[in-house]
């Protein structure tokens, strides 16, 4: 009989942990929503936007160098910087390069 009742024991503390872990998981973490409520920019990243399919990614500006040459993660279009930008900071991103800055 007191087998029965521990092993009844243990079940049921199983089982409220998991249903625990399950409410924990389902429920939306509120850094997350912060995250994804209003984006950030970081000193030294710039959020790239294709002229062609619209995709936007954020990235890091390099110190040391202008780059050239992009290619769109959505549609794999090599951007290049127009006439007069250093580079494709300065034609796509939200920021200007360091250089320019």
């Amino acid at each position: 009989m007191m087998k029965k009742y521990f092993i009844f024991l243990v079940l049921g503390f199983l089982f409220s942990c998991s249903q625990k872990n399950e409410n924990e998981n389902s429920r939306p973490n509120s850094d997350s929503i912060k995250v994804s409520e209003t984006k950030k920019e970081l000193p030294g990243q710039s959020e790239i936007t294709c002229p062609k399919c619209g995709f936007k990614k954020m990235e890091t500006m390099p110190t040391d160098v202008c780059l050239l040459k992009y290619t769109c993660q959505g549609c794999r279009t090599v951007l290049l910087p127009k006439e007069g930008d250093c580079c494709v900071f300065c034609t796509y991103g939200t920021k200007k390069c360091p250089s320019k800055q």
